[in-house]
């Protein structure tokens, strides 16, 4: 197991996939779908664990075709969601392979509600944190891509009802 104070690493991947990791919310967040998908490889996985059922897996275009409905619902209602990263911590890094994990807390803000003070649990109706763990692959290009990743919730999504 590799310190996690060395400093066994290349410091120009180290930067890039610290970069990567952070991209991941930003781009979601901003829907920015076309470059947030060039963050992934040509065939990416994603298993996303829930506390209260099986395993969900998606890849290649079904992955997607499913992120570009989901984001599309959001914008439908007037969601503005955000990912908020935390503690990110590189596992691993050797030669052209990483593996990285952070805390994610999302909460996804109704627009309609934002300087309504009578309607802010409507701001953050839904909340989850999640321990999201990416593997990363760098190509032939240098550019270091999301080949697959978990997203495990620490929690149920809890809704507040109004």
């Amino acid at each position: 197991m590799n310190h996690p104070g060395s400093t066994h690493f290349d410091a120009k991947d180290r930067l890039a996939i610290i970069n990567l990791c952070n991209a991941y919310a930003d781009g979601f967040d901003k829907n920015e779908l076309d470059t947030w998908f060039t963050l992934f490889t040509d065939q990416p996985t994603c298993t996303t664990y829930l506390s209260d059922s099986e395993p969900a897996v998606v890849s290649g275009d079904d992955f997607q075709n499913l992120f570009k409905s989901f984001r599309q619902r959001m914008v439908d209602v007037g969601t503005k969601p955000m990912h908020l990263d935390t503690n990110l911590h590189i596992l691993e890094q050797a030669g052209e392979r990483a593996v990285a994990e952070a805390y994610m807390l999302y909460i996804p803000m109704e627009i309609a509600a934002f300087n309504v003070p009578e309607k802010s649990l409507l701001e953050t109706r839904i909340t989850g944190t999640a321990r999201y763990v990416w593997n990363l692959l760098k190509g032939d290009d240098e550019i270091w891509r999301i080949e697959a990743y978990t997203i495990r919730y620490n929690q149920q999504v809890v809704e507040v009802s109004v």
